[in-house]
């Protein structure tokens, strides 16, 4: 078959163990030998904030649906792991059981074999050692019980995200707070529960977004960066403005530490798109993440002949909630808070939501 036929297969191969398991109970699994020591393997995998483990053994599991030799604690990138879980896998995940665009070759990192060194100093390492514990002991079986072991993997997957999903996520009364309280709200979601850039980056677009909607002013690439689209590898910044289809006004977001390789990289990607004369913005933290490239104060630097700009996420936030009105500020929490409500954000996220907006 052709590489779209095999990840279709392995999108259906997902979709249908997913639908299968989803009126299932334990007691459907406990005929399972060791069934008391397999659940205990799989909460380890499971039941983490990590996904790139259980990524890991989904992918392995499709690997050998689509190939009865295939065996991925010798060989794991023999399944072409970053083909069938981005382009099947995951959009068999999607909506459905939390998940990241490159789950499997987040902590795959290159390495064919799956052992306990491969495990050794993962974060949590007890859910890398599950993985492994577990496709052991699927490699150890066959016939009925490999497939009760595989069912009750998903069951479990399933279980996790219906969990996940139970959170219910607030949705803040907007004639009771003010822009500017909401704004200290949105800034302090941003900066504890950032979400490694995703949330920040929400934020800034949805403020953005509101800021030009009754404009030629077209924002994008938000929701690129949020969830990782195959368009990012092309993109001239997280964020931008365009007029006529034309860029002209670029955004980096970050709440991490600025150094002079970052700017590299940023003058690297506008060099190749043919976009150095563009005018960039970072939006970052000021002065904690532009320290070590001496800029204190809202303003510019000039680095290689091209100048930065840099404005503080805070103030941004605070100023563009202000010139909001109250429905478009009603709108962006709308949209944050069923943001938050998908299965794959993290609990932490969810709880941080509440904690902030209830």
């Amino acid at each position: 078959m052709n590489i779209e036929e095999r990840n279709a297969l392995a999108k259906s191969f997902i979709s249908d163990k997913l639908d299968f398991v989803a009126n299932c109970s334990d007691s459907d699994f406990t005929q399972i030998p060791n069934f008391q020591n397999l659940k205990a393997i799989l909460l380890r995998l499971i039941n983490v904030k990590p996904m790139g483990f259980r990524g890991v053994v989904a992918t392995a599991i499709t690997g050998k649906f689509l190939n009865q030799h295939y065996n991925p604690l010798i060989d794991f990138y023999a399944c072409n792991p970053r083909s069938i879980f981005e382009q099947g896998i995951f959009y068999a995940f999607e909506n459905r059981i939390p998940c990241g665009k490159s789950d499997p070759l987040n902590v795959a990192k290159n390495i064919n074999v799956l052992d306990y060194e491969w495990a050794k100093g993962k974060r949590p390492q007890s859910a890398a050692q599950a993985a492994v514990d577990y496709l052991r002991i699927l490699e150890s079986v066959s016939g009925d019980e490999y497939e009760q072991i595989v069912n009750f993997f998903f069951y479990m997957l399933s279980e996790y995200a219906k969990s996940i999903a139970s959170i219910t996520i607030s949705l803040p009364e907007t004639e009771e707070v003010s822009s500017h309280d909401y704004g200290a709200k949105l800034v302090r979601f941003v900066l504890e529960f950032p979400e490694s850039g995703t949330v920040p980056q929400l934020v800034v677009s949805a403020i953005l977004n509101q800021l030009y909607r009754k404009s030629e002013v077209v924002v994008e690439g938000g929701l690129e960066s949020v969830f990782g689209t195959n368009t990012t590898s092309k993109k001239p910044a997280d964020i931008w403005l365009e007029r006529l289809d034309i860029p002209y006004n670029l955004f980096e977001i970050t709440v991490k530490k600025i150094d002079f390789k970052r700017l590299d990289d940023c003058l690297q990607s506008l060099n190749s798109l043919e976009m150095l004369g563009k005018k960039i913005t970072f939006i970052c933290r000021i002065p904690e993440d532009t320290s070590s490239i001496n800029i204190v104060t809202p303003g510019s630097s000039l680095y290689k002949g091209k100048y930065f700009n840099f404005v503080d996420i805070s103030s941004f936030i605070f100023t563009g909630m202000m010139l909001l009105s109250d429905d478009e500020v009603s709108f962006i929490l709308s949209e944050l808070r069923n943001f938050v409500s998908l299965v794959e954000r993290p609990v932490k996220t969810k709880e941080g939501w509440n904690l902030i907006f209830s």
